[in-house]
């Protein structure tokens, strides 16, 4: 029988999701990077935190200069669906 569980938290970056946190009682906390590969078992939740951030460094470091202006986002109004 399979057990469902719960994330713990998840880890974001602006709306993109880079990975979920899942606590394992005793055993510490479990981080899973988006792709659902376990990135190992930490003491805490900042350092399984810190884990996710680091496997995708060029998603995590970011800068505001790298990212488009909310003007040049496509507003909901102008899509179309065909």
């Amino acid at each position: 029988m399979a057990v469902l569980v719960e994330p713990f938290a998840s880890v974001y970056d602006d709306r993109s999701c880079l990975g979920v946190i899942l606590a394992r009682g005793s055993g510490g906390f479990e981080a899973y990077a988006a792709d659902d590969h376990s990135l190992g078992l930490f003491p805490s939740p900042r350092k399984a935190a810190a884990a996710i951030t680091t496997t995708r460094p060029w998603v995590a470091h970011t800068t505001a200069e790298d990212k488009p202006e909310r003007s040049q986002l496509p507003s909901p109004t102008n899509i179309q669906v065909l």
